[in-house]
């Protein structure tokens, strides 16, 4: 289950100097999921079916992760502020030639016809450029981290290290137990 870009209210992509896999790594973890999610709240490790709160000024929003594909993408489901109306977001990791590109996409309301129409209508008028710039910023803000954190040269010109597939097939397995 993800959000498709062509039914989408808004994308926004960010280019981070590292790779896909770092990126993940960092972008699952409870204390960089507050800087993605503005101010977000979480216990323990981030995988599918684990639900925390997004905090946005008084309002707080839970969310749940219904797709987990581990370096790759991952999508969460999180209400409105109007009852029984939700909303899917997906980011995707995609390599590029100097690190890797994240793009958020966000999908369409679903919920009552009559709250879809005053949430649809409220997302035109106020929230559509509050939440791109409220994201742009927080994926500046997670980069800074992780510029401060592995310094300036990217993590892929340290050494690498051979791992063997079946490492990586129970790695991932086990991620996905959660």
């Amino acid at each position: 289950m993800s959000v498709c870009p062509k039914e989408a209210m808004f994308t926004l992509e960010y280019d981070f100097p590292y790779s896909p896999a770092v990126v993940w790594d960092y972008i699952t973890k409870p204390e960089y999921r507050a800087i993605m999610n503005v101010i977000g709240k979480s216990d323990g490790c981030i995988s599918q079916g684990t639900t925390y709160q997004c905090a946005h000024g008084n309002n707080l929003y839970l969310n749940t992760v219904v797709d987990w594909r581990p370096t790759e993408q991952y999508t969460v489901q999180f209400s409105s502020m109007l009852p029984k109306v939700i909303w899917l977001w997906t980011i995707k990791l995609s390599p590029t030639g100097e690190g890797s590109r994240a793009t958020m996409t966000f999908g369409r309301p679903n919920g009552p016809a009559i709250y879809l129409i005053l949430d649809k209508l409220g997302w035109r008028l106020f929230r559509k450029r509050t939440a791109r710039n409220s994201f742009l910023a927080s994926f500046q803000r997670f980069e800074a981290t992780l510029k401060q954190e592995l310094g300036q040269s990217a993590p892929e010109s340290r050494a690498s290290v051979e791992i063997a597939p079946d490492q990586v097939r129970d790695a991932v397995a086990e991620s996905l137990r959660g």
